[in-house]
């Protein structure tokens, strides 16, 4: 399929769709996308998964979703499938594919499941959900850009005072393999053992919290395809890890401004960003910034600040579910470390320009 084409797609569901489809009385479709013009300044690729070089890229922020949805009164099933950035049109990742069951204020699901790591960990992909062209690097790629699992949880929903709305999720993961392409000559295989944690929101008319926890077992392989010519393939394994994470987020809006601010904490790394937005009818101007600190562990030696970013951006509302972005990105990284980088680059410093095409259905 073409790199253009989903530019094209969002064009012509725009002028006709701004719901999902209703294909019975149970049974709904829904989809979304995003296509860039995006460049950097500096050879060394930026961004996991995206891979951000100094030429016009059109198609390294390419994402198109589908998502089908069926309810049988407290029965629901849902399945999403999303050709991500790092994923060819011929294979795309199935993100999403559960049943669950409603019985009073409680939801029980099982099978392939978001993971509920950040404020915006459920609309992960859907770039018409953001403020910012994408979200955050500093906390979005923080866990590897894994953003699923297989398993099963609880969403306990209850009211708080008679004025709050909270939710309530413990989740356990199960058996699970990734793949982390960093560049042509390095990938990580990561092969989930177990993941135990907890998730909850609160709600209020102008606001919203999230706190999540979990603790994941796991197996790491570094792979080196040739990283030097007459070099040979070069494997390290790394077995029994342990990542272990403590999120916090909170968003506010206040009139015609929004404030969201993040904080992961961890065993590997800690993360933290801010960001305020003010709407002015269909523009919204907007600034971000971030910060990442490596924790020194048996893999790496480094410890603190290893990478910032910067955001000043403005968003057009062309259509209800038709946006586009326009905004510049400046990336730092510290001490000999990577930072936003895939590898450790010889320029520390990097802007880069990005117009962003999104649309929902």
């Amino acid at each position: 399929m073409s790199r253009k084409l989903i530019f094209v797609l969002a064009l012509v569901t725009s002028q006709y769709a701004y719901a999902s489809v209703e294909l019975s009385d149970k049974l709904s479709l829904s989809g979304f996308g995003s296509s860039s013009v995006t460049k950097s300044d500096n050879e060394t690729p930026l961004i996991i998964n995206r891979r951000i070089v100094d030429q016009w890229c059109w198609d390294c922020d390419t994402t198109f979703g589908l998502q089908l949805d069926y309810y049988n009164d407290a029965f629901k099933a849902s399945a999403q499938v999303v050709k991500r950035p790092q994923d060819k049109w011929s294979n795309p990742e199935l993100e999403w594919a559960y049943l669950g069951y409603t019985h009073e204020n409680f939801e029980f699901r099982a099978g392939r499941l978001r993971l509920p790591a950040f404020l915006a960990s459920e609309y992960y992909f859907v770039g018409h959900a953001y403020k910012t062209a994408r979200p955050p690097e500093e906390l979005y790629n923080s866990i590897l850009g894994i953003t699923a699992y297989n398993g099963i949880n609880l969403v306990w929903n209850f009211e708080l005072f008679d004025t709050y709305q909270v939710n309530v999720t413990p989740f356990i993961g199960f058996e699970d393999e990734n793949t982390l392409e960093i560049s042509k000559s390095f990938h990580v295989d990561v092969d989930v053992k177990d993941i135990l944690g907890f998730s909850t929101e609160l709600h209020g008319d102008f606001f919203k919290w999230k706190f999540t926890y979990f603790d994941a077992e796991y197996d790491q392989v570094f792979i080196f395809n040739n990283p030097a010519p007459g070099v040979a393939k070069r494997e390290i394994d790394l077995p029994d890890r342990r990542f272990e994470l403590y999120s916090l987020g909170a968003e506010y809006e206040l009139n015609n401004w929004t404030l969201t601010a993040e904080r992961q904490i961890g065993n590997v790394r800690s993360t933290w960003y801010a960001s305020l937005a003010y709407r002015m009818h269909k523009f919204t101007p907007y600034i971000l910034y971030g910060e990442t600190k490596t924790k020194k562990t048996d893999v790496t030696p480094f410890d603190g600040k290893s990478g910032s970013s910067s955001v000043i951006g403005i968003r057009y509302d062309i259509l209800n579910n038709l946006s586009v972005n326009m905004e510049l990105q400046s990336f730092k990284s510290f001490a000999g470390e990577r930072g936003s980088f895939t590898t450790t680059p010889q320029d520390r410093d990097a802007d880069l320009a990005t117009v962003m095409f999104n649309f929902v259905f």
